[in-house]
Order: structure tokens, then sequence, then C-alpha cells
């Protein structure tokens, strides 16, 4: 083979040798002696929802206002609401009343109202639906109950269901019913308890009320 041959062949061989190098990968470099293993992503944190919560409720922290109190305010289940001071601080007539005050009317006390606060905690004093329709059963139109008139409201956090029930009323113990007698109630669905408001007496008195009796309910907030 001449000497011509013999450089075509090396310069061929060196072509295929650099075409070669340059198709491999790189080796990757070695890992620094000690090196930590990466951690792995943190799992995202729970939403809001999720973790949160409603707070422990304690009933031995409530107050329940007296006729020592603030006229103008009420406290009771945990919450405080403005009132008229022309209610006056009774002491619960019956079982199961957690609040009593009695509102006066026009003429002799036989036109005066009650203002009544029951309180609830979960689990007690029955479904909502129970405790309207005993109520319902207290007044009659003709020989029949009335028609309950039924709302519902929001006010922060609080569910409240607004009631009105309207006719001749007997309520426990009384010997007759009473004629032209009107009530208007709220119920408020808290935490861990549920809190009754009731405003019940002659249809002229609660009436006059009425405007009273909203901006009670309108007006509750935490006691402290």
């Amino acid at each position: 083979m001449n000497t011509r041959h013999c450089l075509a062949l090396v310069t061929t061989a060196s072509v295929f040798s650099f075409a070669a190098c340059d198709q491999a990968p790189a080796p990757k470099p070695p890992a620094p002696h000690g090196a930590a293993t990466p951690a792995p992503a943190p799992a995202p944190a729970p939403s809001a929802s999720a973790t949160a919560a409603a707070p422990a409720i304690d009933p031995s922290t409530w107050k329940t206002s007296s006729s020592a109190d603030d006229a103008n305010t009420l406290e009771v289940a945990g919450f405080r609401a403005p009132k008229p001071a022309s209610w006056v601080w009774t002491k619960p007539s019956v079982q199961f009343r957690t609040l009593q005050y009695a509102v006066a009317g026009d003429g002799d006390s036989t036109q005066s109202a009650d203002f009544i606060v029951s309180v609830f905690l979960a689990g007690d004093g029955g479904p909502l639906d129970a405790n309207i329709e005993r109520w319902r059963s207290q007044f009659r139109v003709g020989d029949k109950p009335p028609d309950v008139i039924r709302s519902t409201k929001t006010l922060g956090p609080l569910q409240i269901e607004l009631i009105e029930l309207a006719g001749e009323y007997l309520s426990m113990g009384a010997v007759a019913p009473r004629a032209d007698y009107l009530q208007l109630a709220a119920i408020v669905q808290a935490n861990g308890r549920n809190v009754f408001f009731r405003l019940v007496g002659p249809k002229a008195t609660v009436e006059a009320n009425r405007e009273a009796f909203m901006t009670l309910v309108d007006g509750i907030i935490p006691a402290n």
C-alpha cells in the first residue's frame, strides 16, 4: 500500500473516531462525598375549613341578667342584646324559663305581655319543629290551630328562625283561653345551644313592642 492510501485510511478512521465521541453522552459528575439525600417536598397544609372547629362552650361562664343589671341590655347564654328599659326583670315563673321580663301595656296589668328567654344545650329541648308545633297548639283560630308565619335570617354565624302566631291563647296551666293574643319568637341556633326569645301577650301590647323585639334580635352579639 502506498503512502497516499495509508494517509487516507488514517484520516477516515480519525473522522469516525471523533464522530463517535460527539454522539456519546457526557458522563455524569460524581456526587459530592457526604452529600445528603434531598428531603421530600412537604405535604400541603390542610385548608382552614378542614382544621377550623367551633370553640368549646362552657355554660358555667355565662352570665344571666338580674334586676340589678343594666336596664337597657340583657345577657344570657353567652350573648348580649339591647332592650327597652321599660321591660322589667321578673323572676321566671315556670320551669325552662331562663330569663323573663314584664312588658307593660296600656291600661291595667291584664294588658301586659311577657318576654321570655329559654336556653337549651345541644341535644336538649327537642327538635325546633316540635317546639314550634307545641306553641302552635296553644293558639286557636275558631276550632283550629293558626297558620304559622315563619321566616329565617342570618346574623353573622347565627341562624335565626322567626315565628309569629296569633289567636286565642291557652298557656300551660291556664283555666281559660285569652282572646286576641300574639306571639313573636326568635330561635337563635348557636354553637352548642339553641336560645328561644319570645314576646307573648295581648296583641295590642305585642304589636306596640314589635320594633323593640326586632331591634333586640338584630342586636344580639357575643357577651365576651
